[in-house]
């Protein structure tokens, strides 16, 4: 069994996520987003223990404690690294430093540390699917009204109540409007009309 796992995704030349995640063997996750994602700064919560079996079974099963990470001969100076970090239970560390730039005949390094990400659960704070909200009053005059990209309706009101400076207490009436396409890294107003 595993003491921890850590992830860290480096930055590109562009706009590549970069962030890192740890997960110990308790399930206690704890994330630090910096640039070009959802959710930066710290953010923490806990995954199930099949979870935490999972992400043990994986290790195993891929053979990280044995696997010699050699890189081709040619490489592309603009592309990020993934550092994969595992502290075994009363044994050695390993880290494993993937540049992406790398030519590897097998991809197989690149699809484990997705599997790692996708096991945590850290989509909805580095990518998550985003939406466009139309947010308004019910009863107001003149209508307050917000269009919003946020990961939920929930967001959007929060982002709005924040905005609107009113005293009392508003009811919102909120529709989705659509799926945001561009490249957003965290919650917008795209427009209001107060």
């Amino acid at each position: 069994m595993f003491e921890y796992i850590r992830l860290q995704r480096t930055m590109c030349y562009g706009t590549c996520p970069v962030y890192s995640v740890t997960v110990d063997n308790e399930g206690n996750v704890n994330y630090h987003g910096e640039m070009f994602v959802y959710k930066s700064g710290e953010q923490h919560w806990k995954i199930s223990k099949k979870k935490v079996e999972q992400l043990n079974d994986l290790i195993e099963d891929f053979g990280f404690k044995s696997f010699i990470y050699e890189p081709g001969e040619e490489f592309i100076t603009d592309q990020p690294s993934c550092i994969t970090t595992v502290k075994y239970s009363g044994e050695e560390t390993k880290e494993i430093d993937h540049y992406y730039g790398h030519i590897m005949i097998d991809d197989s390094l690149a699809a484990f540390e997705k599997k790692i990400d996708r096991i945590i659960g850290i989509k909805k704070y580095v990518n998550p699917r985003l939406y466009i909200y139309q947010v308004e009053e019910k009863n107001s005059e003149p209508l307050i009204r917000f269009i919003v990209i946020s990961a939920s309706e929930k967001e959007a009101i929060y982002m709005v109540e924040k905005e609107c400076d009113r005293q009392e207490v508003l009811e919102w009436q909120v529709r989705k409007i659509g799926i945001a396409t561009d490249d957003y890294y965290g919650p917008a107003i795209l427009m209001k009309n107060i």
